[in-house]
């Protein structure tokens, strides 16, 4: 009698074991999987988030006296028409032009 017990409490604690390592290896692919996504999703906000640093700094060089207003005037429409293009291949062209959308806004500050 005194044997089975000791089996079945090696049996259990062996499940035990499996257990504990089944949780541990879904909680590490599950992290992994997390941290792929949202590496993935930052990259498809990319274009928009790097366009608009890109902005900013050509801002400062302007407001410094670094480029002229034709100098600025050019690059933004350059920078604008680059992020429009990006936004209309990643949405198969059904997007509204980027210009009438920061006409509102004051970038030359």
């Amino acid at each position: 009698m005194v044997n089975t017990t000791l089996g079945q409490s090696g049996s259990i604690s062996s499940m035990l074991l499996w257990i504990i390592i089944l949780i541990v290896v879904v909680s590490i692919g599950g992290f992994i999987v997390f941290t792929l996504r949202r590496k993935m999703l930052d990259h498809d906000n990319s274009t928009t988030v790097g366009s608009s640093g890109l902005l900013d700094h050509l801002h400062q060089m302007h407001k410094s006296g670094q480029i002229d207003d034709a100098e600025f005037a050019s690059a933004r429409s350059a920078i604008l028409r680059q992020v429009q293009d990006d936004l209309e291949s990643k949405k198969g062209g059904k997007t509204q032009a980027v210009d009438p959308l920061l006409d509102g806004l004051d970038l030359d500050r």
